[in-house]
């Protein structure tokens, strides 16, 4: 991928992109660990992340959309379109499937607020196991589902493993073909290590999708797409989350200090193919 022209690295994907957790300290005025201690009750107490969320933004006098941007400035999509000299824009909204990406993407480029010649776009593929979906009572506002929720609007009754899986890969697929149709130059990075992508039958405790056993019929035509996509990573075996030497945030965010190096990582990668 060429860096040449380029002026802003537009960052697609979920809270590991967004930089879900970096500031909650901070805009709390209180320590990470007393922080941590915070959400581990909020766990406790059954409320969830995006509740807490909504908390900080309130008790901060902060929109949802200001809270999560202010976050953003701290990730490693920021950090890394700062080492590059670009400008950073962030697409990238916790808890977001990959269709969702997809479609910000398609939006983004026909109401002309992505230009091919300026912006590098850059996916932090997420895990597999979400789906869009769409509130009707808001008049079709996405909305991005987790499986393991299971709390099912009655659209979604037909959603199980199989199908979300299908939707994941059709989805990177679509992303892909979009920006090579569009002349778009990107890059679509893992945010944890492939193997947990994909079905893996030598340690089945390991994988995301219980439902799915070695004999699927479609099992070998995603694990081919899954190869395809990440030809356009700027290195496949570097993620977010490994190595695990790190103190995560409450919710299960790396820190800003794992930010940091992932974004030196994709830096001195992207760079190397540079020359």
């Amino acid at each position: 991928m060429t860096l040449e022209g380029k002026k802003r690295l537009v960052s697609f994907g979920c809270s590991f992109t967004s930089g879900a957790e970096l500031i909650d300290h901070e805009l709390l005025g209180i320590s990470f660990d007393d922080c941590n201690e915070m959400k581990r009750q909020w766990v406790t107490d059954k409320k969830t992340f995006h509740a807490f969320e909504i908390y900080v933004a309130d008790k901060c006098e902060m929109t949802t959309e200001e809270y999560v941007n202010a976050g953003s400035k701290r990730s490693y999509a920021a950090k890394l379109a700062d080492k590059l000299g670009l400008e950073h824009v962030n697409y990238a909204i916790p808890g977001s499937a990959v269709d969702h990406m997809t479609l910000d993407l398609f939006r983004g480029h026909y109401t002309k607020k992505l230009n091919p010649e300026t912006d590098l776009i850059f996916l932090g593929i997420t895990t597999p196991h979400r789906y869009l979906s769409f509130l009707p009572e808001k008049t079709g506002l996405p909305v991005s589902r987790v499986m393991s929720h299971r709390e099912f609007f009655d659209a979604d009754v037909h959603y199980n493993d199989y199908k979300v899986m299908q939707t994941f890969f059709f989805a990177l697929q679509n992303f892909k073909n979009f920006c090579i149709a569009n002349n778009f130059n990107f890059y679509m990075q893992l945010m944890t290590i492939k193997e947990l992508l994909f079905y893996n039958p030598t340690n089945p405790k390991a994988n995301m999708f219980a439902d799915i056993y070695y004999d699927w019929q479609y099992l070998l035509t995603f694990e081919r797409i899954l190869q395809e996509i990440l030809e356009y990573a700027v290195d496949p075996n570097l993620s977010l989350h490994f190595p695990m030497n790190f103190t995560p945030c409450g919710f299960d965010h790396p820190p800003e200090s794992v930010h940091e190096r992932f974004s030196k990582e994709l830096y001195d990668k992207i760079i190397a193919g540079q020359n």
